[in-house]
């Protein structure tokens, strides 16, 4: 995983994280995606009235995007954060 330099992307996901607002959740998200060779682009995150909202836009290899996706409903599930991801040919 490294920090994006080149703001052109062939292939984006948007990755959004909503929970209740605590340290450590991009920590935690960065560990799932840790194992896939991807580039983060940018990372946004909103903390209002003790709620978290997570945006991260990923670069990555399109063929990897169902197993990205299947790990994240994983950790949705296992964490019981509201996990959902947006794909575009568009940064």
């Amino acid at each position: 995983m490294s920090l994006a330099t080149d703001a052109a992307a062939p292939f984006t996901s948007l990755i959004i994280v909503a929970c209740a607002d605590k340290p450590g959740v991009y920590e935690e998200l960065a560990e799932v995606l840790e194992p896939f060779t991807l580039t983060i682009a940018k990372v946004e995150q909103i903390a209002l009235r003790g709620r978290l909202i997570l945006g991260v836009l990923i670069e990555l290899d399109p063929a990897h995007a169902l197993a990205i996706e299947a790990d994240l409903v994983e950790f949705g599930e296992r964490t019981g954060y509201d996990v959902a991801m947006d794909y575009s040919e568009d940064l």
